[in-house]
């Protein structure tokens, strides 16, 4: 009960900053131009130092076990995700399972997952999530990117791949775990603080493109409840019943359900723009995933 109160009230945090995002984007603060600004400084700034701080920690062979628990547990899980997504939404129009497909395999599991893994799990938890990270963008620019009808050389796709900005951070942040390298107490605490920034930047990102959409159209399509009950009830539930019997340390097993249990990444509906899919449903698919988890994510996360 008490980590499920801690879950609604990390959710209902998250929830305030969406709808004062949502209100500055109905008054025109957070317009077009400046949410993509803040999703830039976000990509490029925040994340990054969020992921960064999380390798301040000392060096042990636990935790370098349960990297590679994590990053097992991951791929297994983005295996299973694009088999059942293929099964699922084979039968759906050209411009639309793509996009059906992708919300299955994907989910906001950066900007939403690794501030909601900070207040529950601490900077340990951040520090494991940051390699499903690793494994997310290998992915979203393989399998994802080519799923939508990107193309590009092994050597194009490598290099967005080990170019992410968050990926860069992990770079860095292992190379200090590893060699145990001492960071000074100054550094450590402007990165913690322009780190601890995700969080809100993502939710009034967030509430700021929903208030672009119509309500009354974004919650009559049958299609976004469906694609969002398999994002965030049949994906995490497959990751939570189906390790329960294994011997996997809790921690890396919880971090890998969190980022399941979050909603449809946003990447959704850049793909569907850049290749020219059905964006608005996209859009869609997000933002009522984003609304939904507000009351499923407490309840997924608390059985683990």
């Amino acid at each position: 009960m008490e980590q499920f109160q801690i879950v609604l009230n990390q959710v209902i945090i998250l929830f305030i900053i969406l709808v004062l995002g949502f209100v500055a984007g109905k008054k025109g603060i957070i317009d077009a131009t400046g949410s993509m600004k803040l999703s830039e400084c976000m990509l490029f700034v925040t994340s990054p130092m969020l992921v960064l701080k999380s390798f301040f920690i000392s060096f042990t062979a636990e935790r370098l076990k349960n990297i590679l628990w994590v990053v097992g547990l991951a791929v297994v899980m983005f295996v299973i995700s694009i088999t059942l997504s293929k099964t699922i939404y084979r039968r759906f129009p050209d411009d639309v399972s793509p996009v059906m497909q992708f919300t299955a395999i994907f989910s906001n599991c950066g900007y939403m997952g690794l501030p909601l893994m900070k207040a529950l799990y601490g900077d340990e938890g951040v520090f494991y999530g940051s390699f499903y990270i690793v494994v997310f963008h290998t992915f979203l620019w393989t399998y994802g990117y080519m799923m939508f009808g990107g193309k590009g050389t092994a050597k194009q796709v490598t290099k967005k791949v080990l170019t992410n900005p968050s990926i860069i951070a992990v770079y860095v942040g292992l190379i200090l775990f590893t060699l145990s390298i001492p960071v000074p107490e100054v550094i450590q605490e402007a990165v913690r603080i322009v780190g601890d920034m995700t969080m809100p930047l993502s939710m009034l990102i967030i509430g700021g493109v929903i208030s672009t959409a119509r309500l009354s159209t974004v919650f009559s399509d049958w299609r976004v409840y469906l694609a969002s009950a398999v994002r965030l009830v049949v994906m995490p539930a497959i990751a939570i019943y189906g390790t329960m019997f294994l011997n996997i340390p809790e921690l890396p097993r919880a971090v890998v359900a969190t980022a399941l249990a979050m909603p449809i990444a946003a990447n959704t509906t850049v793909f569907s723009e850049m290749f020219h899919k059905d964006a608005v449903f996209a859009s869609k698919c997000v933002s009522v995933s984003t609304l939904l988890s507000i009351l499923l994510a407490p309840v997924i996360i608390s059985l683990i």
